[in-house]
Parts: C-alpha cells; sequence; structure tokens
C-alpha cells in the first residue's frame, strides 16, 4: 500500500515549485504552513531543508495517507491537521512565527482523476 502511495506523490507535481522555493528560501530554516496540503508536495519539498518545520493543512480526507508518509520520514518537523484551512486560528494555538504561510488554491490531479470525486 505504502509504495503505491509514494508512487502516486511523484506522479504528482505541484505548481509553481520552484518559484515558491525560490521566493521562501527555505534552505535558510524556519516553519512553513501548508494550507492546502493536497499531495504534499510542497509540504515535501520545504522539508528537504534540514532546519525547516512545516505545519500542514487539508480538509480532504483522501490527503491523509499523503501526510503519514511525511509524518513517518520527518516525525519532529511535520504535522498534519485534517481541517479547513479557515480554521487557522484554531488549528495554529502556538506564537509559530510562520516565514510562510502556503495557499495552493488550484484544483489537484488526484481530484480531476478520480471520477468518483466529481471533478471529471
Amino acid at each position: 500500500m505504502e509504495a503505491t502511495i509514494v508512487s502516486e506523490m511523484q506522479k504528482h507535481y505541484p505548481v509553481l515549485l520552484k518559484e515558491i522555493i525560490s521566493v521562501f528560501s527555505p534552505q535558510h530554516g524556519g516553519t512553513f504552513i501548508d494550507c492546502t496540503f493536497g499531495g504534499g508536495g510542497y509540504s515535501k519539498a520545504i522539508l528537504e531543508f534540514p532546519k525547516t518545520k512545516v505545519v500542514a493543512i487539508d480538509r480532504d480526507k483522501l490527503t491523509e495517507k499523503y501526510a503519514n508518509l511525511l509524518l513517518k520520514k520527518f516525525p519532529k518537523r511535520f504535522s498534519f491537521f485534517q481541517e479547513k484551512f479557515s480554521n487557522l486560528r484554531e488549528v495554529v494555538k502556538e506564537n509559530l512565527n510562520p516565514r510562510a504561510i502556503i495557499f495552493d488554491l488550484g484544483l489537484s490531479t488526484f481530484q480531476l482523476n478520480d471520477h468518483e470525486r466529481g471533478f471529471s
């Protein structure tokens, strides 16, 4: 099952990833909030830099399987909340002082390719 999830994640490419990394400069460390986690592309790329932390939020129940992979790989630097990003204030209760907050408000390939989801 985990191999299938990893394969799905590799097929998903987040739009503007290079630009996000360039602008947010995670190589300098810091905490980042990913408000539309989806397949985890932004979160995963940010976590590749060792001095970073990511708080991720997504209301789509199907995204939890991707979040679990990152939780296994980065247990002390990644946290995930199954929640609407409009509830960000309730989710993030401590003063994180994030370096950036990401909102990717488009549709994902996961949603478009799954005929059961109603987007096809």
